[in-house]
């Protein structure tokens, strides 16, 4: 083959040249960038992106002491699968 690559080119697959999937980004991707997006304008500031960790801090910090263990965090990432 010439070029040393396959016969059905990126694009064909479904791919960009980029390695960008033509189809977008995937759903849970454009779900967490809206729900960081608070203002809705497209773009993610970094107190935006600062709140989205806070509130995600908040939900791990079950005893509410302001630290997290790694027993408060494996909790949290078990009750979300």
């Amino acid at each position: 083959m010439m070029g040393g690559g396959d016969m059905m080119g990126r694009a064909m697959k479904g791919r960009s040249t980029m390695g960008v999937d033509a189809m977008g980004p995937p759903i849970m991707f454009r779900m967490m960038f809206a729900l960081m997006d608070s203002d809705g304008d497209g773009a993610i500031s970094s107190a935006e992106f600062q709140a989205a960790h806070d509130r995600i801090f908040k939900a791990m910090d079950s005893n509410k002491d302001g630290k997290l263990t790694p027993e408060e965090m494996q909790a949290f990432l078990q009750t979300r699968r």
